[in-house]
């Protein structure tokens, strides 16, 4: 089981690092491009944080569980 832990931990900070970059990526190409370009990384950046949020999700309910 401590696996399992130690995998979700490094999985959402992975994630969470992800959708950081995907944000100030986006917000960048957004200021240099315009909201027609970068309306597709917005997309990118709202799944990415969708991927961090349900996994977190998870994992508080993995710990609730436990």
């Amino acid at each position: 089981m401590k696996e399992i832990e130690k995998w979700n931990s490094r999985l959402e900070k992975f994630w969470f690092f992800i959708a950081i970059a995907a944000t100030v990526g986006s917000l960048l190409i957004h200021v240099f491009s315009g909201f027609e370009i970068s309306k597709n990384y917005y997309l990118i950046t709202l799944m990415a944080w969708g991927i961090f949020l349900i996994r977190r999700g998870l994992r508080k309910r993995f710990e609730k569980n436990k």
